[in-house]
């Protein structure tokens, strides 16, 4: 379940970084990239914050 809940966080953050570079006029494989950059990162990050927590 904590898995999951990190699955979701990251595609909520990828969704918004990259229609967030899409509206500031990035091209498609750049706003891309900052959707997959975003999504790894707050996919470990709440990973690593629920470690902590001792929920994993």
């Amino acid at each position: 379940m904590a898995l999951l809940f990190c699955f979701v966080c990251a595609a909520l953050a990828a969704v918004i970084a990259l229609s967030l570079a899409r509206h500031y006029g990035a091209d498609s494989l750049i706003a891309i990239g900052w959707g997959a950059g975003a999504f790894v990162g707050a996919f470990y990050l709440v990973q690593n914050i629920l470690e902590k927590f001792g929920q994993l």
